[in-house]
């Protein structure tokens, strides 16, 4: 037996590291600018602070954050029937606490649906 590595992958750090050098190696966005005055920093802020700045066809933050409850619902309803479809098949590669995880699970994501239906209502 090899040594206990307490569930974690003993190559996890080589794989971490080649990521990290993957992604430093990326090219600078031409569209970000390298530098900014203390000028241009202050009129952001400023632009920023004024509520009235938001330009017109833009969303609103309560818009916004209807779409990003409305996105959520639709992917937690998906993930749901898709678990359900899944029936047995779900327990033959997992443990009975992993089973009883993802059951865990289901019932939270169950529970924030009717959670964001109530809050809607």
């Amino acid at each position: 037996m090899g040594q206990n590595t307490g569930g974690r992958n003993q190559y996890h750090w080589a794989t971490v590291k080649t990521c990290l050098k993957i992604f430093l190696s990326i090219d600078p966005d031409p569209f970000v600018p390298d530098a900014l005055s203390h000028q241009q920093l202050n009129a952001m802020l400023r632009a920023a602070m004024d509520e009235s700045a938001v330009p017109e066809g833009q969303l609103s933050d309560d818009e916004l954050l209807r779409a990003a409850l409305t996105a959520w619902a639709d992917q937690t309803q998906e993930l749901l029937r898709w678990i359900e479809a899944q029936g047995d098949a779900v327990s033959d590669t997992r443990s009975p606490k992993q089973v009883m995880a993802l059951g865990s699970f289901r019932t939270h994501l169950v529970m924030g649906l009717k959670a964001l239906r109530y809050s809607e209502g």
